[in-house]
């Protein structure tokens, strides 16, 4: 039983010995060992690593890649227009030993990067223009200020994967403005096409009352000459039947203008001897 005790009380001793001079990494964290403030190494790698108990100090840190949503500021364009930028950065620390050295725990790290993102963004709004930002061509500068931001933070040891815009909005009193000033744009736009319209309207009735016109007038004209042509033919042809018997010319004439003048109910006094009523009273010289 004795024994037992001892060999109990020298495995527990071994355990906490053993804990006293080891630690471990985890294999999203890079530790580093300090001794009296000073740096000993960095062990970014996961497993069981040693360390003098009581004197040796171990800082971890996270090595994965992460995301910093930067809060939106407000930035100047070359044409002089204020737009709020929202932005994001991934990064990753690269160097623990410098990471420590100059920011030394994640809330410096994000302060740092939020004044060099801010810094870069201004810089390079500052040099276009708002088709500009909003055309192909910011791919471009936004490679170019992660370029710039990773050289600014390489020597706090840490490493910029990408700084990119999720979006540029006008400031709300600017945006009002802007919306009244693009609606009057439009009214004015519609209001011109719509003069346009009206004056291509009234150019294509013209144009059709015009054409109306002449086409009436050649058909009315074409219509009288086929009218006189008639006529003549007509005429032609009284002459020549009623030049074959001149008497019953006269009297088919007579019964013509008979007609014209005993309308209905109409009263004529005439004396029977007026040559107009020979042949309605010849039957008495008979």
């Amino acid at each position: 039983m004795k024994t037992l005790w001892w060999f109990l009380g020298i495995f527990l001793a071994f355990f906490i010995l053993f804990a006293m001079v080891t630690y471990t990494v985890d294999e999203t964290q890079l530790a580093i060992r300090i001794r009296f403030g000073k740096i000993l190494d960095v062990h970014d790698t996961a497993g069981i690593h040693f360390k003098a108990p009581f004197i040796d100090r171990i800082e971890k840190r996270d090595k994965r890649l992460m995301l910093y949503d930067i809060p939106p500021e407000s930035v100047l364009t070359a044409d002089k227009k204020r737009l709020e930028v929202d932005s994001f950065i991934l990064w990753r620390i690269s160097d623990a030993k410098a990471f420590l050295e100059t920011l030394n725990n994640t809330v410096s790290a994000l302060n740092q990067i939020d004044d060099i993102v801010y810094a870069n963004i201004r810089d390079s709004f500052a040099k276009l223009t708002i088709p500009d930002i909003i055309s192909e061509e910011r791919r471009a500068f936004l490679g170019s200020i992660t370029v710039q931001t990773s050289e600014n933070l390489k020597t706090f040891g840490v490493q910029v994967a990408d700084v990119n815009v999720k979006r540029t909005d006008l400031p709300e009193t600017n945006a009002k403005a802007v919306f009244e000033r693009m609606k009057s744009e439009r009214y004015q736009a519609a209001a011109k096409i719509r003069a346009e319209g009206e004056k291509e309207y009234k150019e294509i009735v013209a144009k059709a009352e015009k054409e109306s016109s002449v086409l009436i007038a050649e058909a009315n004209k074409r219509a009288e000459e086929i009218r006189g042509e008639g006529d003549a033919s007509a005429l032609e042809v009284y002459a020549s039947a009623f030049s074959k018997d001149p008497e019953f010319y006269r009297f088919w004439r007579s019964l013509s203008a008979y007609e014209n003048v005993f309308q209905k109910e109409a009263v004529v006094l005439l004396d029977e001897r007026v040559d107009f009523l020979q042949y309605l009273f010849s039957h008495k010289a008979e």
